[in-house]
């Protein structure tokens, strides 16, 4: 009987130490709402890599709704999220996009708390100016993740393929943060290109503007094409791209170069997409990785690779845009 119970309580002990390993938490905290199409997609590739790598996790999923709210509203809904994590203490924290991304450095730079991000748009090297916690890409702070690359040299060479040489591009943005980001980042990767001074530039605040500048787009015969960047503008209330889309392709019968597989799904022609959801999956594993070791200086800063190639063919036929078959083969996905 002595014995039984000797070993009873030897199996007991080893479940304990042995048997029970400590639940990790991640919070990801994403910039914008559970339907957005750029955030949600990357929140959905985090999450499965996590699952896929991590057992006995728990995840938590916080949303900003930044294209919607003030900027007093975010920086109270920031406040909010710090405070709950300081109190939480959460074993790592992935952000998707900018807004998200600022609020956890200006809180959570040089903490013991691990960061991975997703779908930065404002470069790595910029905001290291700031918060100098990465050399070359090497992180030597506790952050690191993945940069939203938008493919813009490869887009230029996808639509010569179509209309040849190109004259004009314009760029329809909306004149909040994002929508100035985005603008921003065309002109960074156009950088010292030839392409680079056939931009024209269409900032827009509201429904007026847009409906003004979308106008204008579509009489100017030398513009072939345009970037539909206009996120959220402000009318009786603040509309998103979700909103607006179709003031835009109504207006514009023009090629509307979209950076990912929802704003084709939205109704714009497409091109060259950024794959939102493996740039979300790509920042899962890394965060899995980082959960499993803890050794964030092992993974350095990346640049989102993989990318698809979309049309929607509705588009494509309202605009009156022939498409070969020897061209249409070269798209990954065909929309419509």
């Amino acid at each position: 009987m002595r014995s039984f119970l000797k070993i009873s309580v030897i199996i007991f002990a080893f479940f304990i130490l042995f048997g029970c390993s400590e639940q990790k938490t991640v919070v990801i905290l994403s910039s914008y709402d559970a339907k957005d199409v750029c955030g949600q997609p990357q929140v959905e590739g985090v999450t499965d890599a996590l699952k896929k790598n991590v057992s006995d996790l728990k995840i938590e999923q916080i949303y900003f709704d930044s294209r919607r709210i003030s900027k007093q509203e975010f920086e109270k809904r920031c406040d909010g999220f710090t405070k709950r994590v300081k109190s939480q203490k959460p074993s790592l924290i992935l952000t998707t996009d900018d807004a998200a991304f600022q609020c956890v450095a200006k809180h959570f730079m040089g903490d013991k708390i691990p960061v991975v991000f997703s779908g930065i748009n404002l470069t790595p090297e910029h905001y290291n100016t700031k918060y100098h916690f990465i050399e070359g890409r090497k992180p030597i702070k506790n952050f690191t993740g993945v940069y939203e690359r938008i493919f813009v040299l490869r887009q230029m060479e996808m639509l010569e393929v179509f209309v040849g040489k190109i004259d004009k591009i314009a760029i329809l943005y909306s004149t909040d943060s994002m929508g100035n980001i985005l603008k921003e980042q065309i002109i960074y990767e156009l950088k010292n290109k030839d392409f680079k001074d056939r931009i024209v530039l269409y900032p827009v605040g509201s429904i007026q503007e847009l409906i003004k500048a979308s106008e204008e787009i579509n009489k100017r015969k030398d513009i072939v094409a345009y970037f539909p960047f206009v996120m959220s503008i402000k009318n009786e209330k603040i509309l998103t791209i979700s909103d607006i889309a179709s003031i835009m392709t109504d207006k514009i019968k023009k090629i509307d170069l979209a950076i990912n597989r929802e704003f084709v799904q939205l109704g714009f022609f497409g091109g060259i997409s950024v794959d939102f959801y493996q740039m979300g999956y790509r920042a899962g594993e890394m965060a899995s990785y980082i959960l499993k070791t803890g050794r964030i200086s092992d993974l350095e800063v990346e640049d989102a690779e993989k990318f698809l190639r979309i049309i929607n063919l509705k588009r494509a036929r309202d605009i009156n845009l022939k498409i070969s078959e020897e061209n249409l083969s070269l798209f990954d996905e065909v929309i419509g």
